[in-house]
């Protein structure tokens, strides 16, 4: 019985295909639908859709890695987060500098690095949990951390937080011209 109606699906799923109409209200919108209510809907023919396969998955990795002193290591994921700044933050206008924390789980195990990056820019490579960027320029920036074990490999990279700093503009008045007397 299940065969039958896997057989019945199978033969009349292509019937079950609605054709698509073009028509044009009194206002002039155009609207596609597939009950036309007029004489003057047009057919139109769709495009078959475009599929792309997925490529082949990946290899589990088969052996333990090893750190540059020949010892095994667990493979370890880190979890990073930016506590401070918190992310769309602006920093005001007397703020110079800006401090960057984080939050990772587990704890930075020897040999492996957190690397902090600003629109992309490498800022420090450090096993420290918070740095300070001296004098950050004007705009909108992106913080990214990155754990990354001693061959530069990634372990774990935080979300991105974007932070807005201002900074004043300094306009230079027009000279003032002598008055003739």
């Amino acid at each position: 019985m299940r065969l039958f109606v896997v057989l019945l699906c199978v033969l009349v799923a292509p019937w079950t295909l609605a054709d698509v109409y073009k028509t044009v209200d009194k206002d002039g919108r155009v609207i596609y639908t597939d009950k036309p209510k007029s004489d003057k809907a047009e057919k139109i023919e769709l495009r078959e859709i475009n599929t792309v396969p997925s490529p082949p998955s990946l290899p589990l990795p088969q052996s333990v890695p090893v750190d540059t002193m020949g010892v095994q290591q667990a493979a370890v994921d880190y979890r990073i987060g930016i506590i401070s700044p918190r992310s769309d933050v602006t920093i005001p206008v007397g703020q110079r500098d800006l401090a960057i924390a984080i939050n990772i789980e587990p704890a930075l195990q020897p040999g492996h690095l957190l690397v902090y990056f600003m629109n992309g820019e490498l800022l420090e490579e450090t096993t420290a949990n918070n740095i300070i960027v001296k004098d950050v320029p004007r705009g909108t920036h992106t913080l990214v951390v990155e754990a990354i074990n001693a061959d530069g490999r990634s372990l774990g990279t935080s979300p991105p937080v974007l932070v807005n700093v201002i900074r004043p503009n300094i306009k230079n008045n027009a000279l003032s011209r002598p008055t003739p007397k």
